[in-house]
């Protein structure tokens, strides 16, 4: 009898349920916007206007892609920043409840990448993704729409979402 991990199950389904939903995007959609939704106090749109008027962080980058690499300087607001300001929903009754939280990153096209807060969470780990709406100090727009999601520390730009349509903390 095999026997799975409750927590390593759960985001196996997780997985499955992403690579599903993303079927039903408009691949010619772009973004000019996304939502903070899910388990926040304070749901918003966020614009490249908002993007602009929070503390600038900037990453410089190497992953690997499959038609080549994604290089570059990326300027942009801290993930966790947004979260913080969203207002994460938290049970204090909980130990560390907030490590028990993940955020799903949707792109327009409806590729997504996963992200546990633990690993965002600055007195847990130790990189800090940023939502990025410059490259090497121009605006990123066209099919990129105007925000993406750089995680320092990956080999692959496998999480690297462009044109941001939605981030959900669940």
């Amino acid at each position: 009898m095999i026997h799975s991990h409750p927590f390593l199950t759960r985001f196996s389904l997780i997985g499955a349920c992403l690579l599903a939903g993303s079927a039903f995007a408009d691949p010619a959609s772009s973004s000019e916007s996304f939502a903070i939704e899910g388990a926040v106090d304070h749901p918003r749109i966020v614009t490249l206007t908002d993007l602009q008027r929070e503390p600038q962080t900037a990453e410089t980058v190497f992953m690997h892609t499959g038609p080549g690499a994604l290089a570059g300087r990326f300027t942009g607001v801290s993930l966790w920043t947004l979260l913080k300001e969203a207002g994460l929903t938290n049970d204090s009754t909980k130990k560390n409840d907030l490590i028990n939280h993940f955020v799903i990153v949707t792109g327009s096209d409806g590729y997504s990448a996963l992200l546990s807060i633990g690993e965002i969470a600055p007195e847990f780990g130790a990189g800090q993704p940023i939502v990025a709406y410059q490259e090497a100090g121009k605006p990123i727009e066209g099919a990129d729409g105007f925000a993406r999601l750089i995680v320092p520390g990956d080999r692959a730009a496998g999480r690297a979402v462009s044109a941001i349509a939605s981030i959900e903390v669940k």
